[in-house]
């Protein structure tokens, strides 16, 4: 419209634009390039480029830091969300660290030798297998969540993980499994009053095992497997004896230390979740978890 001699007041009551936008982008358009807005100088940054500098350097060495000790330990006088926009450029943000198990190099070669023997199979070979674990009501409560700078490809190195230990403080334990097309039921363990400790014994196993697998793999076709990690409980004797005599077949190289490899973990997660919304009044005690069993299972 300027090129056919049109005013500036008249193209801006045309288009219903401010008359500054309009004399504005006519004024300016000599300077454009093949009609792109020109870039904007926008807000001048509060900090130097040595300060940014010092800022990736603190975190990349200390990742596990928080913002406040990043600011404090640099010296400068820009706040947190400074500090979010410089890493963020940088492609770096404060993630919750992963967590898992102490390992020594000779257990994290044996998950890597078993994750390599195994990443050919299809979905539908795992789907024949009948996935189990136990669980404890008190696992993995009360420790307060690590988080660290870093980027999307680094949550598994070292020093940007969260350990635990592997020892258990059991109180009141579940078991349960599911595999392709069903679940089990979530049975409440019963410890055994006979061993040293009055834990958990290859006894208390045995009465899941009767109890719910035995039913399992007697309603199952040919060809399922049946995976349980390295517990001593599923390691004694008698409970290899017991899937021998019924010719089960076990997953038999299962890697030490490695629950984040069997995926009903994240099904404990999601049902303890549920359960502690549900029935924040629970404690452990086994006669209040087991009503709480039965009607958390009638809602799943």
């Amino acid at each position: 419209m300027s090129d056919g001699g049109a005013k500036k007041a008249v193209i801006s009551r045309y288009y219903n634009h401010p008359y500054s936008t309009v004399a504005d982008t006519i004024d300016k358009e000599a300077l454009r390039d093949d009609g792109h807005s020109l870039p904007r100088t926008g807000r001048p940054k509060c900090y130097s480029d040595a300060e940014e500098r010092l800022v990736l350097r603190h975190v990349r060495r200390f990742p596990k830091y928080t913002y406040a000790e990043v600011i404090k330990a640099c010296g400068v006088t820009f706040k947190k969300d400074t500090v979010k926009k410089i890493l963020k450029a940088h492609g770096i943000k404060n993630w919750k660290c992963k967590r898992r198990p102490f390992l020594t190099q000779k257990n994290a070669n044996a998950r890597l030798a078993w994750c390599l023997r195994h990443r050919g199979k299809r979905p539908e070979e795992w789907g024949m297998m009948a996935w189990s674990d136990e669980c404890s009501v008190e696992r993995g409560r009360g420790k307060r969540d690590e988080w660290c700078f870093r980027t999307a490809t680094q949550k598994w190195q070292p020093e940007m993980v969260q350990i635990y230990g592997t020892g258990k403080n059991m109180k009141v334990m579940v078991w349960g499994a599911f595999w392709d097309l069903r679940r089990s039921n979530l049975y409440i363990m019963d410890r055994d009053f006979e061993s040293a400790k009055h834990g958990y014994s290859a006894e208390s196993y045995l009465e899941v095992l009767e109890a719910e697998v035995a039913l399992i793999f007697e309603s199952l076709d040919k060809g399922y497997e049946f995976m349980q990690d390295n517990a001593s409980i599923h390691r004694a004797g008698k409970v290899k004896a017991w899937f021998k005599e019924r010719g089960i077949t076990l997953l038999e190289d299962w890697p030490p230390y490695s629950p984040d490899l069997n995926p009903i973990e994240h099904i404990w997660w999601a049902l303890k979740t549920r359960c502690y919304e549900m029935f924040p009044e629970v404690a452990a005690n086994k006669s209040e978890l087991e009503d709480a069993r039965q009607r958390l299972e009638s809602c799943l």
